[in-house]
């Protein structure tokens, strides 16, 4: 295991990229939390991209909940309760899926048969 996750570690370093190791985790692992619809408007967005960073990623994921939220509100306005006061709906919208970021397969980085081949080298 651990001369598996050394090797990873080491084409990831070789690909040399511009921005930190941890932004390319922490990106895969959210992009693999979020629905396939919004995962595939991502990738729609980012193609010219080959990883992206962080940032980009949740200010992406931050303008579809405003604008989910909007949507929603617009289509279900809030009923007043006897106060006359009306109480907040809180909603979450996440859903499982994994996407390698070095193919683009649908599968994780860990399992991608092209990484692997590329950290073996």
């Amino acid at each position: 295991m651990i001369n598996q996750f050394q090797s990873n570690l080491n084409a990831i370093k070789a690909l040399d990229l511009s921005i930190p190791l941890h932004e390319v985790v922490l990106s895969q692992i959210l992009i693999e939390h979020v629905d396939e619809v919004t995962r595939k408007q991502w990738e729609m967005k980012a193609v010219s991209q080959r990883i992206t960073e962080l940032e980009a990623i949740i200010k992406f994921l931050e303008g579809k909940c405003q604008a989910l939220e909007l949507i929603h509100a617009s289509q279900h306005p809030r009923n007043n309760n006897s106060s006359g006061v009306s109480k907040p709906t809180k909603h979450a919208y996440v859903a499982t899926h994994s996407s390698c970021v070095s193919c683009r397969g649908n599968h994780p980085l860990y399992r991608c048969k092209q990484f692997r081949k590329a950290s073996a080298q």
